[in-house]
């Protein structure tokens, strides 16, 4: 975890590509953190309910065409990091209104009901103590050619 950050889970990143980050500390113990979309907790699909967060994804579920198209969701890519809205991972995947997850897309998506690109989970805040900043270079390829 973050120590200045008390109220951040940090979970399945590697010191370095946390350093690698652009992250900023905004007042009140907030961070921002550079993501490429916002995503609603409601489109979240197959592995919400788990029973931890260690491993293993959660999808969002893209059948609903006028939110795709609303939250711009049709050019995700693999790698990219993205903040889930009104939800928490500290202890498994939950619906949390005021809650902010991160997570990385890393897998692509799927035409089976409930399923949909994949999302493992970075970091978590259930007081929303995250705030996402949309950048398109928010992406895994990107922080990994800083770690060289």
């Amino acid at each position: 975890n973050l120590p200045d950050f008390p109220g951040i889970k940090v979970m399945n990143l590697d010191p370095g590509l946390v350093a690698a980050m652009p992250l900023r500390k905004l007042s009140n113990s907030r961070l921002q953190v550079p993501v490429t979309h916002t995503i609603p907790a409601k489109i979240m699909g197959s592995g919400i309910g788990a029973s931890h967060s260690h491993s293993g994804d959660y999808d969002i579920q893209m059948f609903d065409q006028g939110i795709v198209k609303e939250h711009g969701l049709s050019d995700l890519r693999l790698g990219d990091f993205v903040a889930i809205l009104d939800a928490d991972a500290t202890y498994g995947r939950i619906y949390k209104t005021g809650g902010v997850v991160i997570g990385i897309v890393v897998h692509a998506s799927c035409v089976l009901a409930g399923h949909g690109p994949g999302v493992m989970i970075a970091m978590t805040s259930k007081e929303g103590l995250l705030v996402p900043q949309i950048s398109a270079k928010a992406n895994l390829a990107t922080y990994f050619s800083k770690m060289k």
